[in-house]
């Protein structure tokens, strides 16, 4: 099929430290069409987790992992508030974890008011630590496992 006719997939999120969910996320948008990868600006970020890498450096990490596990570079643009691109581009799927649902949620009553068509919401769910809690960045910052869910204590 041609490329025009392939879904349009949106991911978004901090990505960092980039850990199994994430994996497991981009595993999931990439299956579904062709994606594009949503980064949050410092500002956001730094309003979720106090510290963080530079955007850049979140970006090319990110860059690296998709090009190194499917072959190619994917799509990456800068999130500056919740909605990203979401509002501009025609998705077909939002991809998203449990904890970021109720954005997606959100963001296609924003679409519906537009009066542009909402996107599916994929949710995906999390990847299970080995103390059986979930993975996530802030777990990880706060050295209660590593980005493969093994405890550091």
């Amino acid at each position: 099929m041609g490329d025009d006719m392939r879904k349009k997939v949106a991911l978004g999120g901090t990505f960092e430290p980039l850990h199994e969910g994430h994996k497991k996320l981009i595993d999931v948008a990439i299956n579904l069409g062709e994606v594009t990868i949503g980064i949050t600006c410092d500002e956001l970020a730094r309003k979720r987790l106090r510290s963080v890498l530079p955007y850049e450096i979140r970006a090319e990490n990110l860059r690296q992992y998709v090009l190194r596990r499917y072959g190619f570079e994917p799509e990456i643009v800068k999130i500056e508030d919740i909605y990203g691109k979401t509002l501009e581009v025609d998705f077909d799927y939002i991809v998203v974890s449990p904890e970021t649902y109720g954005v997606a949620e959100l963001i296609n009553e924003k679409r519906k008011e537009m009066g542009k068509k909402e996107m599916e919401i994929v949710k995906v769910d999390w990847v299970i630590a080995e103390d059986g809690n979930p993975i996530s960045a802030t777990r990880i910052k706060k050295g209660e496992i590593d980005r493969y869910g093994k405890p550091i204590r």
